[in-house]
């Protein structure tokens, strides 16, 4: 008869703040998963005790961010207050995936409680329809620091069927607050955490309008297997970060870190996070879904309008191209006469891409000037006389979805023979990609080596010694397209060993720097031509007189053999009138076999002026 009274006070709801707090306590609801990821609490990097980087606006509790138990028990008996005077929200509508699952851990239903006028949130739930998630990726962005490596954020799809109706979903999307700040406040800002990171819902086609239309970069969309209760705790959760404010840092606390946590608070199931880690790539937001068995239902892939141009124009013959550049530049007699013995449905690519080039020209935005307004009317009006739909598109041969790219960091070991004699080498870079590495799933031309060191075992000497320490090396090698006219620019600035001084290799490392700017060819699908001009120096103690300064033109041939073999060759050319005369001319080939996505086998050649190299490197990427 006890254990029967004890199993019937157990499943009776508690009466009043104390006894639901006592029943938390017994249960331990504050070391629970769901709890946890709820208030974002994650084990601290030094402590390893539960906390949360969230503003105080996040908690009910003045220390709710390091004691998930003082929020847990504020969020009990805030289930039992009154209903707040004024705009203030009671706790179950400010907080509801929380309410909601204290209520249904402690057994409560809304009759056990006192009422609360949360018609707010419901208002809002109401008119945000969610029915499905995807997870889309944005591509990289080379003019922008903070979107160098892309954008991840959250597509709230409608219950509202149908294709056209897609655009007006709405978004999850978390950024800095980076007001006006622009050049170094900007980059060291963002780097050291200053800027607030916010969330915020808007509509999908206001991000399509941004992303796909006016920065050209090709969207992912990853729809994810969510159930129901999933759904409506994600939506839940995205009312209560609505005035939350969290440290937003490039590389770490960015969109894909901040993202993870929100559908793990829906779906407490999944462990999308692991750790603190202290750089995170936004792709790696699609690698941690991908790789939840069964969570990714489908991916879509909506290419850019500039993507979208150039496939179009390479569908064009020479005629038909210089037809759609005259109806572009306002001659569209000219582009009539070119356009005289073209059947319907070559006509309709001919003006489908008149368009295009307009558009990129002009923008999307509403303030366009007459003139455009008029060019662009004289090319829809012949194009409503053609019944053909717009041509389909073949896909990029050089594209391929995020989370099929190799992961950011590589392990390096390799071996090899130089001038100096036989050498062991061991390098390290925390991101991202060369062109030489396999390319799959990142754009043609895009180098980004950051944080990256080597260091070198000479044989002979049986000496050790730093080869190189890259801070920072970019090359942007956008292929050159008449219609988009894309430059190609380089910056890097880093330590290297510099051979061509003659010296034991120890006693070489200069701090070099390098800014170029170019073009560059798609010469065949899989192989790109670059050409760049520009001015470097250094600085260094091995340097006659400490420095050298001048100018350089860097040139490079990137291509695939096979879907596994890539093939690259780089040199450069150097004059320097300032400083140390020494030429510092250097060359380099390397045969990339990719064994799968995340290891490759590489043979490299270098001269570096009289010093020559080669060698075989093995590479693992995690």
């Amino acid at each position: 008869m006890l254990a029967a009274a004890a199993a019937a006070a157990q499943s009776s709801p508690p009466a009043g703040p104390d006894a639901a707090v006592a029943r938390a306590r017994e249960l331990r609801l504050w070391t629970q998963v769901p709890w946890l990821k709820l208030g974002h609490w994650r084990p601290s990097r030094w402590l390893g005790r539960p906390e949360s980087d969230a503003e105080p606006e996040f908690f009910l509790a003045p220390d709710g961010a390091k004691n998930p138990r003082a929020e847990l028990e504020t969020e009990v008996r805030g289930l039992y207050a009154a209903q707040p005077a004024g705009a203030l929200q009671h706790p179950r509508c400010r907080f509801p995936a929380r309410a909601a699952w204290l209520e249904s851990e402690l057994g409560l239903k809304d009759a056990d409680l006192p009422p609360a006028d949360c018609s707010r949130f419901e208002d809002w739930r109401r008119r945000l329809d969610l029915s499905a998630v995807s997870l889309v990726f944005a591509s990289a962005y080379m003019d922008n620091p903070s979107s160098m490596f892309g954008h991840a954020f959250l597509r709230l799809e409608r219950s509202q069927p149908g294709e056209d109706r897609r655009l007006l979903d709405n978004t999850l999307n978390y950024a800095a607050n980076t007001e006006t700040d622009g050049g170094l406040a900007f980059a060291f800002k963002g780097l050291a955490g200053l800027y607030p990171g916010t969330y915020s819902v808007m509509p999908y086609y206001m991000r399509v309008e941004e992303y796909n239309n006016s920065e050209n970069r090709d969207l992912w969309e990853y729809r994810l297997h969510l159930s129901s209760a999933e759904v409506t705790r994600l939506a839940q959760h995205a009312w209560e970060l609505g005035p939350a404010k969290f440290p937003y840092y490039f590389l770490s606390r960015n969109c894909a870190y901040q993202l993870m946590p929100v559908l793990e608070a829906a779906a407490p199931r999944l462990s999308l996070l692991r750790g603190q880690p202290l750089i995170v790539a936004p792709a790696e937001a699609t690698k941690a879904v991908s790789a939840v068995p069964g969570l990714v239902q489908s991916v879509r892939y909506r290419p850019a309008h500039g993507t979208v141009l150039v496939a179009r124009r390479r569908l064009l013959t020479a005629s038909e191209r210089r037809a759609a550049r005259a109806y572009a530049d306002g001659d569209a007699a000219r582009g009539d006469r070119l356009c005289t013995k073209l059947p319907p449905a070559r006509r309709a690519l001919v003006l489908d891409s008149a368009q295009d080039i307009v558009l990129y020209r002009s923008g999307y935005g509403p303030d366009v000037p007459d003139a455009v307004r008029a060019v662009e009317h004289a090319i829809l009006m012949r194009r409503a006389r053609v019944p053909d739909p717009p041509a389909d598109l073949p896909p990029p041969d050089d594209n391929a979805p995020p989370d099929q790219g190799h992961d950011r960091h590589r392990l390096e070991l390799g071996q090899g023979a130089s001038s100096r004699g036989g050498f062991s080498e061991l390098g390290w870079r925390a991101g991202y990609h060369e062109l030489a590495d396999r390319p799959q799933a990142y754009a043609p031309g895009q180098e980004f080596d950051g944080f990256s060191f080597r260091v070198r075992e000479d044989e002979r000497r049986d000496q050790a010694y730093v080869r190189d320490l890259k801070l920072i090396d970019i090359l942007s090698a956008a292929p050159w397209d008449s219609w988009t006219r894309k430059p190609s620019w380089s910056v890097g600035t880093g330590l290297e060993t510099a051979y061509e001084l003659g010296r034991p290799p120890a006693q070489s490392l200069v701090y070099q720097n390098h800014v170029d700017a170019g073009l560059s060819l798609r010469l065949w699908p899989g192989a790109l031509a670059y050409g760049l001009a520009g001015v470097q120096g250094g600085v260094g103690a091995a340097l006659r007189d400490g420095y050298r300064a001048g100018g350089e033109l860097r040139g490079g041939l990137a291509f695939d053999v096979t879907t596994s073999l890539r093939g690259l060759i780089d040199g450069v050319l150097t004059a320097q009138p300032f400083g140390d005369r020494t030429p510092a001319d250097r060359a380099r080939a390397a045969l990339n076999w990719s064994w799968s996505k995340d290891f490759a086998w590489r043979a490299e050649a270098m001269m570096r002026g009289r010093y020559r190299e080669s060698g075989v490197y093995a590479s693992l990427y995690y």
